[in-house]
């Protein structure tokens, strides 16, 4: 049912979905996101680099639907076009 190549946006997008909760939750917060200063947009960082992240799993989300429906409607299109061969 799945071959290689539809596993892959599957993989990446859980790959980045893990990174950006070990930088949000885990140690990557301690190291990066937590302090008061500087401020960005009047805000400190350690409530952007949150933001930020929230932003790139957004869009890494918005692309791994556009990926995956774009295999399924391939797959779809092929699937009627075998059902059309087979009609003939």
């Amino acid at each position: 049912m799945f071959g290689v190549r539809s596993r892959v946006p599957h993989v990446l997008f859980a790959l980045h979905s893990c990174i950006a909760a070990w930088c949000v939750v885990g140690p990557g917060y301690a190291w990066w996101g937590a302090s008061a200063r500087p401020f960005v947009l009047g805000l400190p960082w350690s409530l952007i680099w949150p933001m930020i992240w929230l932003v790139l799993v957004f869009a890494s989300l918005l692309l791994y639907e556009r990926w995956t429906r774009k295999v399924e409607d391939a797959r779809a299109a092929e699937a009627a076009a075998t059902q059309a061969a087979v009609r003939r």
